[in-house]
């Protein structure tokens, strides 16, 4: 009879456990799940798979209610089809919303307002004005007018704190501006060369190199020639002084139209080139 008891206890104990460890089990599987849901819906990327993602009752109807914006110039509301269809899918919208309690309910003009929101501040080119003599790191005693030229940059919020909006297509741009160097020259007209950017993508961080010494690429002074006929003119009549190139070139450049081609990121370390005591062309993306 004691055995049989000891049998028995021992297999009600077997049983706890299992029991036990399947209520764990299934804990964690929820947690897990918990875990993945909470992640997706911060990776969202747009309105509507925030909507799908957090079960919205109303996020199927969302997307259809996009079409008569683009439809609206062919089928005008005033016209008797235009007027069905839209009643037709207001009594839809409505339809879906009414098992909710009217605190509850959302409006199509604020889903609206918020999808465009959402899509000003994606990760794509916008313009923007860059200081000239911080993006060629020209000398101190050279100044620009205009100060600041507009192109194209990376710029808008990722989905994901571990990637930053970053360009991964550049052309280059010819900018015309006067430089002034006092004492020196006479207010002249140069060509440079700025970095436009074409097409972004959330990207991880790149990597720092704290070591490698800033590149320079600007109009150096000690660059610009004296053996003009005038001292104080850069370049002659129909030239004009092409920073990149070091030279005076015809103006327009009949090469202008080549840096139009988009070029992806060049990743070159620019120390590489400086220990050859040369820099590094963005173009080529080759030490020059």
């Amino acid at each position: 009879m004691k055995t049989q008891f000891a049998i028995v206890l021992h297999l009600l104990v077997i049983y706890y456990a299992k029991m036990m460890l399947t209520h764990e089990d299934r804990g964690t599987q929820k947690a897990r799940r918990r875990e993945r849901w909470e992640r997706a819906l911060r990776s969202a990327s747009s309105l509507e798979e925030l909507l799908k993602l957090s079960d919205f009752p109303d996020w199927k109807l969302w997307k259809p209610r996009q079409k008569p914006r683009h439809l609206e110039p062919a089928l005008r509301r005033d016209s008797p089809r235009g007027a069905l269809l839209g009643t037709h899918r207001s009594t839809r919208f409505a339809a879906a919303s009414s098992n909710r309690d009217a605190s509850q309910e959302i409006t199509h003009e604020i889903f609206q307002a918020i999808d465009e929101e959402w899509q000003k501040t994606q990760c794509m080119p916008r313009e923007t004005c860059v200081d000239v003599a911080k993006e060629l790191g020209t000398n101190p005693d050279v100044f620009f007018k205009p100060p600041c030229v507009s192109v194209f940059r990376c710029s808008g919020c990722c989905n994901s704190e571990a990637v930053t909006c970053r360009n991964t297509s550049t052309t280059y741009v010819n900018k015309t501006l006067f430089s002034v160097i006092p004492y020196k020259y006479k207010t002249e007209p140069v060509l440079m060369r700025v970095a436009n950017h074409t097409k972004c993508d959330c990207l991880e961080p790149a990597l720092i190199r704290r070591h490698a010494p800033q590149h320079r690429s600007g109009c150096f002074p000690a660059q610009w020639p004296w053996d003009s006929e005038d001292s104080h003119t850069l370049c002659l009549r129909g030239q004009i002084w092409d920073c990149a190139m070091d030279q005076c070139v015809p103006y327009p450049s009949r090469h202008q139209g080549e840096l139009l081609r988009p070029l992806h990121r060049c990743d070159l370390n620019s120390s590489v080139c400086a220990m050859k005591s040369r820099r590094v062309d963005q173009i080529s993306c080759s030490c020059k």
